[in-house]
């Protein structure tokens, strides 16, 4: 009976907790691109799965190499077919992108995410570069959750195979909502690198 006890261990958290002020990145992602030239007035909608629910202070995405202008992103819902749907913030506070480093556009106020597939939208007003999916096969991550035209998940290249997200064009306003609710008129970004989002915790 005492060997029983003396190996007895009490149950661990299933996931550690998030940290106030730290980024996370969609949690199924399993590999990071390099640096990715963002064209000005196009919307970028990238999946976000979140594994545990949080409470979030804002939305970011890593510049590697400043342009003047603005970043404007969203938080939208999964519509369930696997495309964004329902917007459910997108705030005016936008980030400058005319420096390298974080550049963030913070939520109204903290919001509690809870666990699932969210998606994160982007716009840029300048031409920045920014860190990006791998567009490698499946190593990419979002291939993962949109699947592919290729069996070979894009690693022939060509018009087919690592689909990161959709874009459409959207021209860039400051000081008003332009995300469209839902999105809509989207193509799927192929073999092509898409913005890398984190949430920051609150």
């Amino acid at each position: 009976m005492t060997a029983l006890f003396q190996h007895y261990l009490p149950p661990a958290p299933a996931m550690l907790p998030y940290v106030s002020g730290r980024f996370y990145a969609s949690q199924h992602a399993r590999a990071v691109g390099g640096a990715v030239a963002m064209p000005a007035n196009r919307l970028y909608c990238v999946p976000y799965v979140l594994a545990r629910p949080g409470l979030f202070s804002a939305m970011a995405v890593s510049v590697t190499t400043g342009a003047a202008g603005l970043l404007r992103m969203a938080l939208t819902a999964d519509d369930g077919t696997g495309h964004p749907g329902r917007l459910i913030e997108e705030p005016v506070a936008d980030a400058d992108t005319t420096s390298a480093g974080n550049a963030l556009c913070p939520f109204v106020q903290p919001r509690w995410i809870p666990a699932g597939t969210w998606w994160l939208l982007f716009c840029f007003s300048g031409a920045p570069s920014v860190r990006g999916t791998s567009t490698q096969a499946f190593s990419g991550g979002n291939t993962l959750l949109l699947g592919s035209a290729a069996a070979d998940g894009g690693a022939g290249g060509g018009t087919t195979g690592s689909e990161n997200g959709f874009f459409a064009a959207l021209t860039y306003q400051a000081g008003v909502p332009i995300m469209p609710n839902p999105p809509s008129g989207l193509s799927y970004l192929v073999n092509a690198a898409a913005p890398l989002p984190t949430l920051r915790a609150a």
